[in-house]
């Protein structure tokens, strides 16, 4: 953790949000792909025990962002182009592209423009240049779709592998040259969606999964 400290942390805060300060850190960057995390350092840098940054640990190797080494160490998970392409690209098309299909005939004019508020909080990131509330956008948007199916199985496996898209979606944001791309793949998505054929609904979808760019 070279270079980047906790803020101590306050006598009401709970294992959430210390949950949720590791996780920040790591999603934005300040907590590189590799970084050794130590309970006896975050505890003294939080001014907590050790038992509630165990269990914050605990839920965040669940997530997929923190990985500990049996008996050794805890580091921060790296994800690489492999796992990108072979895993979580087929298992994002399998759901998302059976689920709309289930939603599309649900789909009215006020899931619309719920739809095109989440793309203009998007574009906001882009704006701004916020990769963290940019990947959150772009990820409402797709679980946004994947719920509407009213399917829970699908939504829990969704669900399971979405911090592990979030992680490598910031790092690939980056690699965007103008973000508004971003904002105009999920305007022609909403396009699609919005005149109701499901097959160029699912060449849409697909074609914006696809449109990646892993890291070796």
């Amino acid at each position: 953790m070279e270079g980047f400290r906790f803020d101590e942390q306050k006598a009401t805060s709970l294992r959430h949000k210390i949950t949720e300060d590791i996780r920040r850190a790591i999603l934005q960057g300040s907590l590189k792909p590799g970084s050794r995390l130590r309970e006896v350092e975050l505890s003294k840098q939080m001014g907590v025990s050790r038992g509630p940054i165990r269990e914050a640990i605990r839920m965040l190797e669940q997530e997929g962002l923190l990985y500990s080494h049996p008996y050794k160490e805890t580091v921060v998970a790296e994800i690489s182009g492999e796992e990108v392409t072979e895993v979580l690209i087929p298992i994002r098309l399998t759901i998302e592209r059976f689920t709309i299909r289930k939603a599309l005939p649900l789909l009215n004019e006020e899931h619309h423009e719920r739809l095109r508020a989440i793309i203009a909080d998007m574009r906001e990131g882009a704006r701004l240049h916020d990769y963290v509330r940019l990947a959150d956008s772009d990820l409402a948007f797709h679980e946004y779709l994947v719920r509407l199916a009213g399917m829970d199985n699908m939504t829990g496996i969704w669900s399971s592998i979405y911090n592990r898209i979030r992680l490598f979606f910031i790092s690939q944001a980056r690699a965007y040259e103008d973000l508004e791309d971003l904002c105009r793949e999920h305007e022609s998505l909403l396009q699609a969606i919005v005149e109701g054929d499901a097959d160029q609904v699912a060449e849409a979808l697909t074609a914006h999964i696809r449109n990646v760019k892993p890291t070796p």
